[in-house]
């Protein structure tokens, strides 16, 4: 029993790292719907392309056998989050202003072409084979009793939790984040009072590919392994977005957690004590989804919208 206890909570703490990268995943999500109701499919890829150009950042610094140091890590993160800065800036630019008065349908399809586009050019300029991405976090570990915490997944936690008290505070305390809630609400009349809604959208589209970037960097280490697929994360974060409502930043980061730790119990201790379970791994976020929804359909955070008609 008390074998089992260590177990499940290894993997708890596991799944809390997971699940917060996640949540900043979904926090893309949910920042650029918030301010244009548009959800965008490309954030996945986002994350692919922050990740990357992290890896040759510092394969350029230390050399292609080089493991960057603590401070080199961050210097260099600090630098993708540079360039995540101007790449938001540059898809707002090619996909939020031409298509802004489109229909959203016209919006979302744009959002997915650009994220097959990334990756097909990412393929292609970084080559088809996997890279090994280095960390300074290899192999360091702390003990609490039978529990094994690697400092990475200290370090992903807690980068997660200061980045979304970032985001939620300028949401709610600054005078930028009040005028993307207005924007969110009624862009017209929100442009009608002064707000700048074309600088609005400008920044969250900065903000989502910030997000992005940072959860790639913080990915690439801990999956060990750096290729195209890694994008396709963006799909399994958005149910994360979806079960703690839609909308709502605390809930990005409870759904996240929560798949995150699902995901890491059922391939460790539910896979080993009941074999089916291994089979369906890939879909049990999706059911753990639907579940919730069929109780509560806005998310456990989110709240019902009232129509007047």
């Amino acid at each position: 029993m008390p074998s089992l206890f260590t177990d499940i909570s290894q993997e708890i703490v596991s799944g809390i790292a997971l699940g917060s990268i996640y949540a900043l995943i979904a926090l893309g999500f949910i920042l650029i719907y918030k301010a244009t109701e548009v959800v965008n499919f490309a954030q996945g890829e986002l994350m692919m392309v922050g990740a990357y150009v992290n890896f040759f950042l510092i394969q350029a610094f230390t050399g292609s056998l080089g493991v960057p140091t603590i401070w080199t890590f961050i210097f260099w993160l600090i630098g993708s989050i540079i360039f995540a800065v101007i790449f938001g800036w540059v898809l707002d630019l090619v996909i939020n202003r031409p298509l802004r008065n489109e229909p959203v349908f016209s919006i979302i399809m744009a959002t997915i072409s650009i994220g097959i586009v990334l990756r097909a050019l990412v393929s292609l300029i970084a080559g088809p084979l996997s890279l090994v991405p280095k960390s300074p976090f290899d192999g360091a570990y702390i003990q609490l009793g039978g529990i094994i915490i690697s400092v990475l997944d200290l370090f992903i936690i807690g980068s997660a939790v200061v980045l979304v008290s970032v985001f939620y505070f300028f949401f709610n305390k600054t005078r930028w984040g009040l005028a993307m809630q207005a924007t969110s609400e009624d862009p017209v009349a929100a442009e009608l009072m002064g707000v700048p809604v074309t600088r609005v959208y400008t920044l969250v589209w900065i903000f989502a590919a910030i997000v992005a970037a940072v959860s790639g960097v913080l990915l690439a280490p801990r999956a060990a392994i750096l290729d195209t697929n890694m994008g396709f994360l963006g799909l399994k974060a958005f149910p994360a977005a979806v079960l703690g409502g839609f909308g709502s930043i605390p809930g990005a980061i409870i759904g996240g957690v929560i798949l995150g730790i699902i995901e890491t119990v059922s391939m460790g201790t539910l896979s080993f004590h009941f074999s089916w379970v291994k089979e369906i791994n890939d879909i049990i976020v999706w059911i753990v989804l639907i579940a919730v929804l069929m109780i509560k359909p806005t998310g456990i955070m989110g709240s019902e919208e009232i129509k007047k008609v």
